[in-house]
C-alpha cells in the first residue's frame, strides 16, 4: 500500500497522522507530560520554546514511525530518492 504519491504528500501525511494522534487522550497525556518536563527543566518556558518542543517531539515520532515499520521506510526512501534524482 503506497501512502502517497510525492514526497510532500508522504510527510503531509504521516505527520497528519501523528498530529491526530496526539490529540486523542493518550496523546494529551503525552504532551502534558512534555510540558511538564519541559517546566521542570525551564521554569520560564517562553511560547517559542514550547513550539519548537512540541515540533522536535513531532519530529521523533516521524522517526519513530519509519524506523519501525519498513514499508514506511522503503516507501520514504523511495520518495528522497526521487527527490534526489528528479
Amino acid at each position: 500500500m503506497q501512502i502517497a504519491n510525492s514526497y510532500n504528500e508522504f510527510v503531509e501525511k504521516i505527520t497528519n497522522a501523528l498530529k491526530e494522534k496526539l490529540n486523542t487522550e493518550q496523546g494529551e497525556k503525552i504532551t502534558k507530560e512534555l510540558l511538564r518536563m519541559k517546566l521542570k527543566q525551564n521554569p520560564n518556558l517562553t511560547v517559542e520554546e514550547w513550539q519548537k518542543a512540541k515540533q522536535e517531539l513531532l519530529t521523533f515520532l516521524f522517526l519513530l514511525t519509519v524506523r519501525n515499520a519498513p514499508e514506511v521506510a522503503q516507501e520514504m526512501s523511495g520518495h528522497v530518492w526521487r527527490e534526489l534524482n528528479g
